[in-house]
């Protein structure tokens, strides 16, 4: 990986927070890379140079924000059962305040092919995450011995992205989002989570 100079770091931060922000206000079909390099105060040609289009610009600007919900995520302190909630209760306040932009990368991402970067960012990593805090949960004795990990990974993800489907297509109002989202969640988990997890779960409820 190439080590960037401040100024370049600097740079690249300005240009992803920049196109976060009008992703927000804007959504998708918003986002123009001529009005973006102005807001960044880059040249349009410098742009183009670092993200060839507005896609690669939005992967870019995605994975960053990302990070910034792993961040989160690990201030926590937490593992297991409790991490997987924070990243739950992490990723459902990032929808709440920013929907446009969420709702720009749900458009993404449910028309993208299998092969896509989007789909290994979104429903890759987020299978990852799943499995490694299962592991941690059968580890500590929060999960189930008996429970097939992998099914219940996807199982989470799929209940994940089926809520934000609902919110896109107004079967969710955005102000019942993060309840319905971690709700949701702790529905498809409790089945396989062993007592003392489930009492913890059962008040989420």
């Amino acid at each position: 990986m190439k080590i960037l100079t401040a100024v370049q770091q600097q740079r690249r931060e300005r240009i992803l927070l920049s196109a976060r922000d009008q992703l927000s206000q804007l959504g998708y079909e918003g986002l123009n890379m001529r009005e973006l390099a102005v807001i960044a105060d880059v040249s349009t040609s410098t742009l183009y140079n670092l993200y060839q289009s507005k896609d690669t610009l939005i992967l870019a600007a995605l994975e960053d924000q990302l990070a910034d919900i792993n961040t989160v995520v690990a201030e926590t302190n937490t593992s297991g059962l409790g991490r997987f909630l924070a990243r739950v209760e992490a990723v459902a306040d990032q929808i709440v305040e920013t929907p446009k932009y969420a709702e720009a990368m749900g458009k993404m991402l449910f028309g993208a092919d299998a092969h896509d970067p989007i789909v290994q960012l979104l429903i890759g990593a987020s299978l990852s995450f799943n499995r490694e805090e299962l592991a941690e949960m059968a580890g500590c004795g929060e999960l189930r011995q008996e429970t097939d990990r992998n099914f219940l990974a996807r199982s989470l993800s799929s209940t994940g992205w089926s809520t934000v489907l609902m919110w896109m297509k107004g079967y969710v109002a955005l102000h019942d989002f993060k309840q319905e989202y971690v709700r949701n969640a702790v529905t498809m988990m409790l089945p396989y989570v062993t007592q003392a997890a489930e009492v913890r779960l059962r008040q989420l409820l």
